[in-house]
């Protein structure tokens, strides 16, 4: 096992990506920017401190660099990152982006027929990201951006270790806390409950960054980089950085 940290620097079987029936009250949802993708950047930057498009860009850059061409998407939501990696030039694979919300995965589709990129990405709905309908080893690489704090952790690992042909990459875009002292905690829980309105968000439990580590080498994953794109501040505890999990 080795853990390297940085500081800022087959066959389709189970799942069908034929194409959608049409779907009359989401066929004219708009293919550029709306209010939820607006939200979601928002949201990440108040929460981080940093830009949400330059965070998926960082990103597809490392994927580009990985030179992994079967690409899973593990939550497809705002579309950004299967579609601006589909449109970088230097990226030759192929996609395959998820998610539950047959919604945004209808405007994500559009998206895609605008850009002309249908060829490169595949949207599917799923019930449950956690069980994930692809074949065992079907993908080089799988992506996981600002996520992985809604699942159970070592149920979700496991699933990614299937996912994932030998030598495959596990890369994460999460944000991490340390354990808080109790009276923090309740803070915490009341300020973004009843303070912000955010209930949603303060039952959220990120994970502290060391356990993280230890369920990724505890799940079979044989090397681990980490790398931070921000520090902690008293506004924003927390720590966003890009995990590279080598199976």
């Amino acid at each position: 096992m080795a853990v390297k940290m940085e500081n800022p620097e087959k066959i389709q079987k189970e799942f069908d990506f034929s194409s959608p029936r049409p779907r009359a009250f989401v066929a004219g949802l708009p293919a550029r920017i709306d209010d939820y993708e607006e939200g979601v950047a928002r949201f990440f930057h108040w929460k981080t401190g940093l830009d949400y498009y330059h965070v998926i860009d960082s990103i597809i850059d490392f994927v580009i660099s990985s030179e992994r061409m079967k690409i899973v998407d593990l939550l497809a939501d705002t579309a950004v990152f299967p579609l601006r990696l589909a449109e970088r030039k230097a990226f030759n694979g192929h996609i395959y982006s998820i998610d539950s919300n047959v919604t945004l995965l209808e405007r994500a589709r559009q998206r895609a027929a605008q850009l002309n990129l249908q060829k490169t990405i595949e949207f599917k709905q799923v019930l449950q990201e956690a069980n994930i309908p692809l074949p065992d080893g079907f993908a080089e690489a799988a992506v996981s951006i600002f996520d992985l704090q809604r699942h159970a952790i070592r149920q979700y690992l496991s699933e990614i270790m299937r996912l994932l042909v030998p030598e495959g990459l596990f890369i994460i875009g999460v944000h991490t806390e340390p354990k808080a002292a109790i009276p923090h905690r309740l803070w915490r829980w009341i300020n973004l409950k009843y303070i912000r309105k955010n209930p949603t968000e303060a039952d959220t439990v990120y994970p502290d960054r060391e356990d993280l580590v230890k369920s990724l080498f505890s799940a079979g994953f044989r090397q681990v980089i980490v790398q931070e794109l921000n520090s902690p501040t008293t506004l924003r505890p927390g720590v966003f950085s890009l995990i590279a999990a080598t199976k």
